[in-house]
């Protein structure tokens, strides 16, 4: 269950992630093809991963079948990306982060013990056995770690940070505002797929 004192902290923060990768999103439509489609396929993932997270953080009960018709393609895409040749250095651990993080949204709804809201769990069967809540606590524990190295990148903190950034990419104060973002949306799904178990 998500604390109800953390739904307004969760869901202020999610409002301005949400709203950064809004903005992201309306800035690739107007960019050529190519890169800028992945871009506007990207940012169009994060845009409803942030409204879907809102409506987690307070058990609107949207039924699990919405989000399996939303994330499961995502996380295939982004696994297929993964798959694919690295265009960066870096950009497997990236895109497999976002399947996995995809398939996390899929888990807390879908299968069994439901997502946390504020009055408990709700989408799915009550849990069965001990598995359950093992996933729960790897995929949160994962998304939180995560959060940490994308918190390290948005502040500067990694040695291997460049200043200089691909064509197709944001520039680098942008580069800093994703990884914030990034590392606030695994943290309120970390702490959303831990309340689960």
């Amino acid at each position: 269950m998500v604390f109800p004192a953390l739904q307004w902290p969760m869901t202020l923060a999610l409002v301005a992630v949400t709203s950064y990768h809004g903005f992201r999103f309306v800035g690739l439509a107007s960019a050529g093809a190519g890169r800028a489609v992945r871009g506007r396929l990207a940012e169009g993932v994060h845009l409803l991963m942030g409204v879907a997270m809102t409506a987690m953080v307070w058990a609107l009960g949207v039924p699990p079948a919405v989000w399996a018709v939303l994330f499961v393609p995502a996380g295939l895409w982004f696994a297929a990306l993964t798959a694919r040749r690295p265009a960066a250095r870096g950009s497997r651990a990236v895109t497999g982060y976002f399947a996995l993080a995809s398939a996390a949204m899929v888990w807390m709804t879908g299968l069994p013990g439901g997502h946390a809201g504020p009055h408990g769990q709700h989408g799915a069967a009550p849990p069965v056995g001990w598995w359950p809540s093992l996933v729960s606590l790897a995929l949160g524990g994962y998304l939180l770690l995560a959060a940490g190295w994308w918190a390290a990148r948005g502040v500067r903190l990694t040695p291997a940070w460049r200043d200089h950034v691909p064509a197709g990419r944001p520039a680098a104060a942008g580069a800093r505002a994703e990884g914030l973002c990034h590392a606030t949306m695994g943290v309120v799904m970390g702490l959303m797929l831990l309340a689960t178990v």
